[in-house]
């Protein structure tokens, strides 16, 4: 996702810095010419140097725990049988590396700050249909802590809660909708086109959406998409 953000960037003109982990597979950022900073969520110290005084207008956080990182793998139909792997909350970037890009971007002087997070996070919880509640349980609260330290940071900011992420072809209908009743999947490429729609729009200051595609409400359609 935050390479789909990152081209949609590009594509308008407008430079990007791209923060990286020393063991990302750079390759795709690399074809598209744009500059990198290596630094952990993680790691406070390493994400303020990221985020010097003045260099950024905004900043776009897409971090989550990639499936990598977790103690152990399960295919689809056994997390949404039994959940997720569970995982030390603290040991997530989802809250703890957001919460340090959030205190870094403050730090340096940037007031736009965009989050993406999840369908199932706050007020959201109910819309994730009941056969993939299990796949959410672990994540969604985490999700939920992140925006709530972001609202209270002071940031102009908004947050954006995509449901499943296929990699499918875009439809070019999917919208934003403050309604936390909507659950939808989304390929990456009309998500990313609303949050750059998103992050020049003054009027979506301080609120929260779910991005939700019509053409896609049905996540069981996702396999035969």
């Amino acid at each position: 996702t935050g390479l789909a953000v990152v081209s949609e960037l590009l594509d308008r003109g407008e430079k990007v810095t791209a923060m990286v982990r020393e063991t990302s597979d750079t390759r795709a950022l690399d074809a598209l010419g744009v500059e990198q900073v290596v630094a952990d969520a993680m790691n406070p110290d390493q994400v303020r140097a990221a985020i010097p005084e003045g260099a950024y207008a905004a900043v776009v956080s897409a971090l989550a725990t990639s499936p990598r990182d977790m103690p152990a793998r399960k295919n689809f139909l056994q997390t949404l049988l039994t959940g997720p792997v569970r995982m030390d909350p603290d040991k997530r970037p989802d809250f703890v590396g957001n919460r340090n890009v959030i205190d870094a971007a403050k730090a340096a002087g940037v007031k736009r700050f965009l989050l993406l997070t999840v369908i199932g996070a706050g007020n959201s919880a109910d819309a994730v249909p009941l056969p993939a509640r299990n796949a959410t349980s672990d994540i969604a609260p985490v999700k939920d802590k992140a925006e709530n330290y972001l609202r209270e940071s002071g940031l102009d900011y908004t947050i954006i809660r995509p449901g499943w992420l296929g990699n499918v072809a875009a439809t070019g209908t999917a919208i934003l909708t403050e309604d936390p009743r909507s659950f939808s999947y989304i390929a990456r490429e009309d998500l990313a086109k609303l949050i750059v729609l998103a992050l020049g729009d003054d009027r979506t200051v301080g609120r929260t959406y779910s991005a939700y595609d019509p053409a896609r409400r049905y996540l069981w359609e996702l396999y035969i998409d």
